[in-house]
């Protein structure tokens, strides 16, 4: 029997494309098991369900690695249990198979490598963010709030939180704006709507 896996990160992602893939491949759509979830967790509710009702001979589609799972050790773990179960693995994207020796090498291979993109990633945003700041350029998200508002705010109120009821905000962006304020520090930030 085939069973079908599809997983997106988020609930506002869509797993349909992975779905009508799973369905040209051959997968009943009532075989479908679908996780709105991040895949750097086995501990997924429709993954559980999918692996709990995978017998012996059964052939788990899914359409990328990056769907099963998105580090090494949980890849390799996955892989360990299917096989140890009896189950086949296909994946569409990269079409690997995994009823061979051959399927089980490229499977550790790609998933090696995608560790290692990931890492990759990561490290070169780290440097570049660094980078960046050494430079005196701070990344982030627009304030919504100049320095002078907050300080006329506090003036005004005299605490964290009046400060806040005055200029629309939460008293936590008060308090770290204060806080930056005596490590002599002050917004480098564009202001959302004047500084753009």
């Amino acid at each position: 029997m085939m069973i079908g896996y599809a997983r997106v990160s988020t609930s506002d992602q869509n797993n349909q494309r992975q779905i009508d893939e799973l369905v040209k491949y051959g997968v009943a759509p009532e075989d479908i098991f679908e996780d709105k979830q991040s895949g750097k967790t086995l501990d997924r509710l429709a993954w559980k369900a999918c692996f709990r009702d995978l017998q012996r001979g059964d052939l788990l589609v899914i359409y990328s690695l990056d769907r099963l799972g998105l580090n090494l050790g949980d890849l390799i773990e996955v892989e360990k249990q299917l096989y140890e179960k009896g189950v086949r693995l296909k994946v569409i994207a990269q079409d690997i198979d995994t009823t061979n020796a051959s399927g089980r090498m490229i499977f550790h291979i790609l998933g090696a490598l995608a560790q290692w993109e990931r890492e990759w990633n990561w490290e070169r945003t780290r440097h570049g963010l660094a980078s960046a700041r050494e430079r005196g350029r701070i990344g982030g998200q627009a304030s919504d709030y100049t320095d002078e508002e907050i300080k006329a705010a506090l003036k005004k109120a005299g605490t964290d939180k009046g400060a806040a009821r005055i200029v629309g905000c939460k008293p936590i962006t008060i308090k770290r704006r204060r806080l930056m304020w005596e490590q002599g520090k002050k917004l480098q930030l564009p202001v959302r709507g004047k500084n753009e």
